[in-house]
């Protein structure tokens, strides 16, 4: 009786394991996946929880500045998988030369480009900064035509249906050469509180335990959209004196916290980064997220899981999520119209019921999930 050879999957990204929603993602997978096939990761960091039975090769490359380190990555990690023994080759995005069987999409820079429609991301940032992601993109975009074709990247794995799209329309795949596998969410850690646990966890957390907290969450504060929060939130605060404004992550809190009507600055709370986002977003009642692009949204699907009402723009994963006024609110990039959204979710009766029905439906999006569907993908790619 001759014994299965467990096959090589070589898993290539630029950091692997630790913060980060790519980073994150790439462990939950790899802590399946050495369970079933000898796996390989090609990476410049690897910080998994546990590490043992996967074998490490690292790209020794600087991280910054980022236009550098693509390209250099780019060179040296395409020469290392030149020695690597493999069955299949995975990578995360468009970032080594090589011929792979999938790579991941987690963030389509042609689709991002689209939804700036011409308007620059960087406007009021200093030059330097602005170069930096000028060149960033271009060597961006320019990998992502040179590898998103088929005869170099055989199949892409979009991670919403609105990625897939974007992918069918920049680059010349058709529908079956792109599967939709959407990110895993830790419905364990993220779930609703109940009454006594939420008003305990305000408690520690210094928040007032009697007041409606609306819960913005998340950095890159321009693209996801913070300055229509606070507008909407001037609009709303006189009518709903309970309302508080809750800002979990990093940015310029002094220039947006002077946005906010001086009457109301008392009710807006910028907390920065927070090493436990489950207990800010247990410990709220509202979601609130009008970005400009996302290719899935983790931080939607965490709050949907946490039981909170969602109010987000129709965005990757979201609109996969949510239908609108039955399990959360589609909101535009404007001031007025959220406002609108905002006082007819207030008086709304049975508003929690949203909800509840957001989180019954993001319990089937697990890691477990997750993982089934991409081992399916490899099984039926390792077929002899």
């Amino acid at each position: 009786m001759t014994l299965k050879r467990r096959q090589t999957i070589v898993l290539v990204a630029n950091d692997v394991g630790g913060k980060g929603g790519m980073e994150s993602h790439l462990e939950e997978v790899i802590t399946r996946l050495k369970r079933d096939y000898n796996v390989v990761v090609v990476a410049t960091t690897m910080n998994l929880r546990d590490p043992e039975g996967v074998r490490f090769v690292r790209v020794p490359v600087i991280s910054r500045p980022v236009p550098i380190m693509l390209i250099l990555f780019a060179i040296v990690a395409s020469f290392r998988l030149l020695f690597i023994k493999r069955d299949l080759l995975h990578t995360t995005g468009a970032i080594v030369f090589n011929r792979a069987d999938f790579s991941t999409v987690h963030f389509c820079i042609a689709g991002y480009r689209q939804a700036l429609g011409g308007r620059e991301a960087t406007q009021g940032r200093p030059w330097p900064y602005r170069l930096n992601q000028k060149l960033t993109t271009g060597i961006a975009l320019a990998m992502e035509k040179l590898i998103y074709r088929p005869s170099r990247t055989k199949r892409l794995i979009a991670v919403s249906n609105r990625v897939k799209s974007e992918i069918i329309s920049f680059f010349p795949y058709d529908s079956s050469m792109v599967e939709v596998i959407p990110n895993g969410v830790d419905v364990q850690t993220f779930r609703p509180y109940d009454e006594l646990r939420k008003r305990e966890t305000r408690m520690r957390l210094g928040l007032p335990e009697k007041a409606l907290l609306l819960l913005f969450m998340g950095g890159d504060w321009q693209r996801k959209g913070l300055d229509y929060v606070i507008a909407a939130f001037n609009q709303v605060a006189e009518q709903f004196p309970t309302l508080e404004l809750l800002i979990v992550g990093s940015g310029d809190s002094e220039s947006n916290r002077k946005q906010v009507a001086a009457a109301y600055r008392h009710r807006v709370r910028f907390v920065g980064k927070q090493l436990n986002p489950e207990e800010w977003l247990g410990s709220s009642d509202l979601f609130i997220c009008p970005t400009l692009y996302e290719t899935f949204s983790l931080a939607v699907h965490e709050a949907a899981a946490a039981g909170l009402t969602i109010m987000a723009t129709m965005v990757g994963g979201v609109e996969d999520l949510i239908d609108h006024k039955v399990d959360g609110y589609f909101i535009e990039r404007d001031a007025d119209q959220i406002a609108d959204s905002l006082r007819e979710l207030l008086l709304l009766e049975g508003r929690s019921e949203l909800g509840i029905k957001a989180h019954n439906k993001v319990q089937a999006l697990t890691w477990d999930h997750t993982y089934r569907l991409f081992s399916e993908l490899y099984d039926r790619e390792l077929v002899p």
